[in-house]
């Protein structure tokens, strides 16, 4: 018998058009290329309206909703003069009442919805109410309200809900109030479906959360109105702690734990552990503290932390130096859950054994002692937990990163010895870091070249960089170029990291021709390189004060496709600013404005000292120097690096704006505001909120002088970096910084 062919994909291979359009659409929406599936959508719809029936019209909608481009669809409706299924209707007024901006969406979702030809149902009324509410139109919403009776609709709980959330965002507390105590509970008593009632009084709580009215949610913890709704309390405190957690407020729901036990409830698992784990999250002083208060009081009702909270409790009470409130929740994790019958459930036993104990072995790294880990590895040997590979490499990186390296390798010793289990590339290359953070770099070599391949363990590009940072930290820089090599001979692809820390050491020591042959010959064919390796290359030449030759390597990675992040910007600022290369420093800011990039809290620092400096100079009576820069003066560079490889030019990101936009027009709203009178209110109040905002926002901005001008129209050969010296200007200034405030005032009237 064969498998039948769906309705749609009949439709489309009679059409000829191809059966994965549906299949097509769901990846390109999934993918996040919205426009793309309803540019695709549009072209079928168009070209298969004669013959197209609602029903399979109706499948492709749902599909692009899926998408949450609510106006691509709602163009693509106009465009194509299709009447969607209600289902689809209502979904797309949801989609459009939750989309930003809120105001102007809100509209448009209620012309749509008086525009609708078929009735509309209570979904749709309550997909616009809480479109009303999300912009605090209480009014708007009471009009909708009173408009549902008369398309002979009751107004249910949820409704009324939504316009108790209108009241509360619109700070109208009292007939926020007046309306929950004299309609909501009324409405919620009555004969209303389960399901309406749980969802009015959960929307309630969250609306009291999120607008901060705690003390509301307590009072109705302790009266508890809503048994007289049927609403289970089990429910009803479930929600108050949910809604609690999300706001932040876990202390609160703690207290509503409280509040159960003392009415003879226990909260379920879930939602206690929801509050643990925020406490132990949170950054208030002694929040940890009171989730390991919390998980000793859980004992009592049968309350176990799971796994992903009991790691950040013991971490926090690691970081406090509370070791015995950690180690209580140690020994109340390692309390058997299972039954130990069955061969199986020993094995699992014992696996999640060794993992909680390796969870705390990495939270006592907090408190610098290996000898506690290994007290709890000790321990761990005697309650006959057999310690795993995982658990050996934590207690060496103890040791290593306490200076105690020699004790380290007294453990890998054991561990060869076949005391414990075997290491693995991860132990070698933990001691080797031990080794090299020591100084000791002649057994650091000895580990790489005899002890690993002794036990046939194989370096990764990991371990190498380890290698080479300890070398290049110790000076021993023809012993890294050396390990660069053998890495490279043995198969070992490098990294951005590798890259990074060998430009960093070379440049460090000073031999920037050998960064410069390694950039030109290895890395920039390689193609591996980043933001990491730019920053690398940038402070090494800016700290030898060739500030005008990283300038001239940034704009060639710029003209090259690169687009350097702001960090590398920040660094050639600072250098233009210890120099006091005025003229530069702002032809960087208005180059990295030119690039999409915008000054952070960082540039606004380097650029108040700047300005600090000078202060200082005039009130001294001395002017601070401003060199002419003249980037292609042949005195201050180097020779030319000519890379061996031409740069490939890579392609802008171009932003791609929707191909379907609402039409907002003039006959649109004037045919909205015979629709509907109270719309053109909100339409103008948005309206006069708009200018308003845009009046209070205008800037003056002043243009630069003419002395400003970019260094962009220097001739530099394609391919070419060039690394050379530098302007060389003291700086001898003092590091008073200014508030943020009067930086930005400066610097905004000068850019």
């Amino acid at each position: 018998m064969g498998t039948a062919i769906p309705p749609l994909l009949s439709l489309l291979q009679s059409q000829h058009h191809k059966p994965d359009l549906l299949r097509l659409v769901d990846a390109l929406c999934a993918s996040g290329r919205a426009a793309e599936a309803h540019h695709r959508a549009s072209l079928f719809l168009l070209s298969a309206a004669p013959r197209i029936d609602a029903r399979a019209a109706d499948a492709l909608l749902r599909r692009l909703l899926r998408a949450r481009a609510p106006l691509l669809t709602l163009r693509l409706l106009q465009a194509a003069a299709l009447v969607p299924s209600p289902a689809n209707h209502n979904r797309l007024l949801a989609l459009l009442c939750r989309a930003d901006p809120p105001q102007v969406l809100v509209l448009l979702a209620h012309r749509l919805h008086l525009r609708m030809r078929v009735p509309p149902s209570a979904a749709s009324y309550a997909a616009l109410l809480d479109g009303y509410a999300r912009v605090a139109d209480p009014r708007a919403a009471q009009k909708l309200l009173d408009e549902m009776p008369e398309r002979g609709l009751v107004p249910s709980s949820l409704a009324r809900s939504f316009l108790v959330k209108a009241f509360l965002r619109a700070r109208d507390v009292d007939s926020a109030m007046d309306l929950v105590d004299n309609h909501l509970w009324p409405t919620m008593a009555g004969e209303e479906p389960q399901e309406i009632t749980n969802a009015a009084f959960a929307n309630l709580v969250q609306c009291l959360c999120a607008e901060g009215f705690f003390h509301v949610v307590f009072r109705i913890a302790k009266e508890m109105p809503q048994r007289w709704c049927h609403v289970a309390d089990e429910f009803a405190y479930a929600q108050m702690i949910d809604s609690l957690c999300r706001a932040g407020q876990h202390h609160g729901a703690s207290r509503i734990v409280y509040i159960m036990r003392k009415g003879g409830l226990c909260p379920s698992a879930v939602s206690y552990n929801c509050i643990v784990h925020g406490l132990s999250t949170s950054p208030k002083p002694g929040a940890c503290l009171r989730a390991h208060q919390l998980v000793m009081e859980g004992t009592h009702f049968g309350y176990r932390p799971r796994e992903v909270t009991y790691k950040v409790l013991v971490d926090e009470l690691c970081r406090e130096n509370e070791l015995s409130k950690a180690k209580d929740v140690l020994q109340l994790m390692l309390q058997p859950t299972i039954q130990h019958g069955q061969e199986e459930g020993r094995d699992a036993a014992d696996e999640a054994r060794t993992r909680i104990y390796n969870v705390f072995l990495r939270a006592l790294r907090a408190v610098d002692n290996p000898s506690e880990q290994l007290g709890v590895l000790v321990s761990m040997l005697q309650a006959g937990c057999k310690p795993d590979v995982i658990t050996m490499n934590t207690v060496i990186h103890g040791f290593c990163k306490s200076g105690r390296a020699q004790e380290a390798r007294r453990i890998l010793d054991d561990m060869l010895n076949g005391k414990f289990c075997a290491p693995d590339v991860v132990t070698f290359t933990t001691l080797i870091s031990g080794y090299m953070d020591a100084g000791d770099h002649a057994e650091a070599l000895n580990v790489l070249h005899s002890l690993m391949p002794r036990h046939r363990c194989s370096p990764t590009v990991i371990t190498y960089n380890c290698v080479l940072k300890g070398l290049f930290g110790l000076g021993q820089v023809d012993a890294a170029m050396q390990v660069l090599e053998e890495m490279s001979a043995n198969n070992v692809a490098a990294d951005s990291v590798t890259h990074t820390v060998v430009i960093k050491g070379l440049c460090d020591a000073g031999q920037l021709d050998k960064a410069k042959e390694l950039w030109d010959n290895v890395i920039w064919p390689s193609g591996i390189h980043d933001d990491y390796v730019y920053s690398a290359i940038f402070r090494g030449l800016c700290k030898q004060r060739k500030v005008e030759q990283a300038c001239d390597f940034l704009y060639e990675l710029v003209d090259c496709g690169v687009a350097p992040s702001i960090v590398c910007y920040n660094i050639l600022i600072d250098a233009a600013c210890k120099q006091g290369l005025k003229k530069l420093a702002y032809q960087l800011v208005k180059e990295m404005k030119r690039n999409g990039l915008a000054p952070d809290a960082v540039t606004w620092r380097i650029l108040g000292k700047l300005h600090h400096y000078e202060e200082e100079e005039q009130e001294e009576g001395h002017q601070l120097p401003t060199p002419d820069v003249d980037r292609s003066s042949a005195d201050d560079r180097l020779k030319p690096l000519v890379l061996t490889k031409e740069m490939p030019s890579l392609p802008p990101l171009s932003s791609s704006k929707d191909a379907y936009e609402v039409d907002n027009n003039n006959n649109s709203t004037s045919e909205t505001e015979e629709e509907v009178g109270y719309l053109t209110d909100t339409a103008n109040n948005n309206k006069a909120e708009a200018e308003e905002v845009g009046c209070s926002t205008k800037i003056t901005v002043e243009e630069p002088p003419d002395n400003t001008e970019t260094t962009r129209g220097t001739k530099i050969d394609k391919g070419d970096i060039i690394w050379g010296g530098g302007l060389k200007k003291p700086d001898n200034q003092s590091l008073i910084r200014e508030p943020l405030s009067k930086v930005a005032k400066k610097v905004f009237g000068m850019l």
